[in-house]
């Protein structure tokens, strides 16, 4: 099973929708965290810290998808980076404020991505042998 996700999630003949779907992904993380909060009136507490995991999770799950030649620990390092940077600019707007727990879960979120991802490949050329 994982052979057969890891053949999908690796094989170079997807690597540019990977790329095109990094790149649609950064932008849409880097608008959703930049423009005004919408009122959805849902009361769930820390749903904020979930959208965080999962947007920079998603950023480099795909990011070291859509480029396997990038180590992993620098796929950590642009991914946190830009986290940072996204914290940084929310603190000039006036609708948004600096979060050094949501940088945190940015973080956690990218860790845990990147580590998802190399348990794949790990676990895929265990059943290979």
């Amino acid at each position: 099973m994982f052979t057969k996700i890891s053949n999908f999630l690796f094989h170079a003949k997807y690597q540019m929708v990977w790329r095109v779907a990094f790149w649609l992904n950064l932008a849409l993380l880097l608008y959703l965290t930049l423009t005004p909060t919408v009122g959805l009136n849902i009361e769930i507490p820390h749903l904020d810290k979930l959208f965080h995991f999962i947007g920079f999770g998603s950023i480099a799950f795909i990011g070291q998808l859509a480029y396997p030649l990038i180590r992993s620990l620098h796929i950590i390092l642009y991914s946190s980076v830009f986290g940072l940077s996204v914290e940084l600019a929310q603190s000039a707007l006036p609708y948004r404020t600096f979060s050094v727990a949501d940088f945190l879960v940015d973080i956690a979120g990218i860790v845990t991505a990147i580590y998802f991802l190399s348990l794949i490949k790990h676990k895929s050329s265990q059943s290979n042998n």
